[in-house]
């Protein structure tokens, strides 16, 4: 999870609540599970958003605040009745670290198979200046991390905080044009590069709520101002985010495609793919991939 602060990477993963967990391990035929203590960990936070919707406004103070450290979230994956045979670590990278330890923000690039990127959608169509530096700031580690890549990885955008844009295709298509314009040179980057899938998918992060306006805050734990947007409520303790599901389908729809494709490999590779061993990976996948289309909104970049 890479971007800013105040992007949305915590809240979207909070988002990893029991309903999407179920709903994913429904998808696959398989079984997830999230230590115990994490897993109170996402629902506090989704507490924490709900509980943000029961006043009249949201400011980037209500709700889940900007994390010190790297969270690490491993959720591993099993058939029935028998030992994980995969596990998918999500780690929640602290927005400043792409500029106060980018070494450590490289690493992470590198070692990641994807790499999830939230994009505030109101700062955006607002044209807000922070955009500007934080997309040269997230294109710096990029390049860093991935000029010299020889291994298959996904970027993934998701553009959170769409309530007032994602309500008809005009507003729908005006988002995306300008997404296109501002992170330009991220795409025009991320196009020259071999081994690399990317995809835009925007969300609703909560639902029920309306872009009112921009309020210059000081980020927690720095000294910086910067400006962040306030919501209206437009339904109280309602929380309702919309095609929240669809980054986790694409997401783990790479991962079991990559994964087939490893353990197809060589002469041990070919006995698995022969007796079928690994069919139940590839059907997975094109199960994920196909739900994942429905969504007309989801635009493949490469």
């Amino acid at each position: 999870m890479l971007a800013a602060s105040g992007e949305g990477k915590t809240t979207f993963l909070s988002s990893m609540d029991d309903t999407i967990r179920r709903d994913l391990a429904s998808s696959i035929g398989l079984n997830l599970n999230l230590d115990s203590q994490l897993a109170a960990q996402l629902d506090q936070n989704r507490e924490k958003l709900i509980a943000s919707l029961g006043k009249g406004t949201i400011t980037y103070f209500d709700g889940i605040q900007s994390t010190e450290a790297v969270a690490t979230y491993p959720l591993e994956i099993s058939h029935k009745n028998s030992e994980p045979f995969l596990v998918v670590s999500f780690n929640d990278i602290p927005g400043n670290w792409i500029t106060d330890a980018t070494e450590k923000v490289v690493k992470f690039i590198q070692e990641s198979s994807v790499i999830v990127i939230p994009i505030d959608s109101s700062a955006v169509m607002n044209d807000m200046q922070e955009c500007e530096a934080n997309v040269q700031n997230l294109l710096q580690v990029l390049k860093l991390g991935l000029e010299k890549n020889s291994d298959t990885k996904l970027v993934l955008f998701i553009p959170t905080k769409c309530e007032t844009y994602l309500v008809n295709d005009t507003l729908t298509k005006d988002l995306t044009l300008k997404i296109h314009e501002v992170y330009q040179k991220i795409f025009d980057f991320l196009g020259l590069q071999e081994n690399l899938k990317a995809a835009l998918i925007p969300i609703q992060t909560l639902g029920n709520a309306s872009f009112m306006y921009h309020k210059k805050v000081q980020l927690i734990h720095t000294n910086t101002e910067v400006w962040k947007p306030v919501f209206s409520v437009t339904q109280r303790n309602q929380y309702n985010p919309q095609h929240i599901e669809y980054p986790y389908l694409y997401l783990f729809s790479f991962i079991f495609e990559q994964y087939y494709l490893k353990r197809k490999k060589g002469l041990i590779g070919f006995f698995r793919n022969l007796f079928k061993e690994l069919h139940y990976l590839k059907l997975t996948n094109e199960r994920l991939h196909s739900r994942c289309l429905t969504y007309s909104n989801l635009k493949v970049l490469r």
